[in-house]
């Protein structure tokens, strides 16, 4: 089990500083598949966020995915 060292606050704080700036963004899939895409933090709900990904798809990920590094952003320079 993965351990959680921030509260859903401090990822909905995060993810607000994040809201509409262009990132790589990082999913563990599981069994090993990780996904990379460039997106933007379009939404913030009560539980969950919202990114749009370049090819205007759009994807919803909870915050808890975030605390547990199940969803990773990086600068999109990176």
């Amino acid at each position: 089990m993965k351990e959680v060292k921030y509260s859903i606050n401090d990822a909905k704080n995060r993810l607000g500083c994040l809201q509409g700036i262009d990132v790589l963004l990082r999913v563990n899939m599981g069994r090993n598949k990780i996904v990379e895409y460039n997106g933007r933090v379009e939404n913030l709900y009560s539980s969950v966020f919202t990114v749009k990904s370049d090819c205007d798809a759009i994807r919803t990920y909870s915050y808890s995915d975030v605390l547990t590094g199940n969803v990773k952003f990086y600068s999109r320079n990176a």
